[in-house]
C-alpha cells in the first residue's frame, strides 16, 4: 500500500508558510545566517536559526511554556499539517511516529550543567523532562489528544526515512487511519562545536555550503499526515537503514537503493546534498530533468531536513511524476524513498 500524504506543516528558518519556504527554497534563496557562540573560547559557528515569534502561538499554550525549542517546532509542524488535512484532532484511530536526530540538546545541556557544577541534587525537575528524547512526542500527543500507537525513532539524517517506513508498516497493519510522522531539531552551541571538530559543519559564516567545507547546521520541524485517501501525494517506497563504513561503500549503496526504486523514471532529484563530504554518495544517481537542494536553503536539520525534503516533492510534482529522496546519514547510513504526485 502507498500511503497518500494528506497534510504537511514546517517550521524552518526561512518561515512556516508552505507556498513561501518553497519559493524561497526553489529560487535558492537562503535565510539570513546567524550565529551560535561557544560562551568559553568565544568560537561563533554559522547556523541558521528559526525566529521564536514564528511559533509564539504554540509556545502560548501552558504545557508547552517551559518546554524546549525543539517541542515548539515540532508541535507547531504537527498543528499546520493537522489544519491543512482538515482532519480533526482527538481520534484514537490517529498514530504518531516522531523523529530526531540530536533530541532537545537546549535543555540537556542545561540540566546536566547545573549537575555537574552542584550536585545530583542541582538537577531541575522542570528541566529534566525535556532532556528525553520522546519529550516532543509527548507534547504533539497532548496537544492533539493522540491516545493511539505513538513511536519515537532516533537516528541520523536517515530517522526521517525510518519514520514514514514505520507510518506506512502502521496503516498497512490497520493499526491506524492516519498516520503523522514528525521530524525536529534545535540547535546548540554545543551540538555546532562537537560536529565541526569531526569537520562536517562549516566553521565560518563566509565558508559556501557547496564548497564542501562543512554543512550550515539549522533547526526546524516538518510534519506529514499519512492516510489512504486518494487524489494527493503518495510515498511509493521507502529503502531505509543500509549502513556503511566509507563513504565509497556508501555511494554504492545509495545507488543500489534508487536502481532498486527505479530512479531512471524519476523526473526530479529532491537532494540531500548539503555542503558536507557525505554528498559524494548523490554523485552515482541518475540526472533528472530538475533538481532541489532544500539543505543548501534551509541547511542541515538531520531527520528533519529528510521530512522537508519528502515534502518538496509532494508539493512540486505533477499528477504522475515521480521524485527521488536520497539521504545520508552522518553515522554511516543511507536511505531513499519515492514520492509520486
Amino acid at each position: 500500500m502507498s500511503p497518500h500524504i494528506q497534510g504537511i506543516g514546517w517550521v524552518t528558518p526561512a518561515g512556516r508558510d508552505i507556498n513561501g519556504v518553497f519559493t524561497a527554497i526553489r529560487d535558492e534563496r537562503r535565510p539570513t545566517l546567524g550565529e551560535l557562540k561557544n560562551p568559553f573560547s568565544g568560537q561563533a559557528h554559522p547556523v541558521l536559526l528559526v525566529d521564536p515569534t514564528m511559533v509564539a502561538d504554540v509556545t502560548r499554550l501552558p504545557r508547552l511554556r517551559r518546554s524546549s525549542a525543539i517541542s515548539h517546532f515540532a508541535v507547531a509542524a504537527a498543528l499546520d499539517a493537522i489544519k491543512a488535512a482538515g482532519y480533526q484532532p482527538g481520534s484514537s484511530r490517529l498514530a504518531l511516529v516522531f523523529a530526531s536526530t540530536n533530541g532537545g540538546v537546549i535543555h540537556t545541556r542545561r540540566f546536566f550543567s547545573d549537575v555537574s557544577k552542584s550536585g545530583p541534587h542541582a538537577g531541575s525537575p522542570l528541566l529534566f523532562p525535556e532532556t528525553v528524547y520522546n519529550a516532543p512526542a509527548s507534547h504533539i500527543a497532548a496537544a492533539l489528544g493522540v491516545t493511539g500507537t505513538t513511536l519515537t525513532l532516533v537516528g541520523d539524517s536517515t530517522a526521517g526515512a525510518d519514520a514514514l517506513a514505520a507510518g506506512m508498516d502502521l496503516l498497512a497493519s490497520d493499526a491506524c487511519d492516519h498516520c503523522l510522522v514528525v521530524a525536529a531539531e534545535e540547535a546548540d552551541w554545543t551540538l555546532c562545536e562537537a560536529y565541526a571538530a569531526w569537520g562536517l559543519s562549516a566553521r565560518h559564516p563566509e565558508d559556501a555550503v557547496t564548497s564542501g567545507s562543512g554543512a550550515i547546521f539549522s533547526e526546524g520541524a516538518a510534519a506529514l499526515l499519512l492516510g489512504r485517501e486518494d487524489g494527493c501525494p503518495a510515498i511509493e517506497d521507502v529503502r531505509a537503514g543500509a549502513a556503511f563504513r566509507s563513504l565509497d561503500e556508501a555511494r554504492r549503496r545509495m545507488t543500489s537503493l534508487c536502481a532498486d526504486m527505479d530512479a531512471h523514471s524519476c523526473t526530479r532529484l529532491v537532494s540531500g546534498t548539503s555542503g558536507a563530504r557525505f554528498d559524494i554518495v548523490e554523485s552515482d544517481l541518475p540526472t533528472p530533468i530538475e533538481r532541489l537542494a532544500p539543505k543548501l536553503i534551509l541547511g542541515e536539520a538531520f531527520a528533519a531536513s529528510t521530512l522537508i525534503q519528502t515534502a518538496c516533492a509532494a508539493i512540486s510534482l505533477p499528477a504522475g511524476a515521480r521524485a527521488l529522496v536520497p539521504a545520508a546519514g552522518y553515522h554511516g547510513q543511507v536511505a531513499a524513498l519515492t514520492v509520486r504526485g
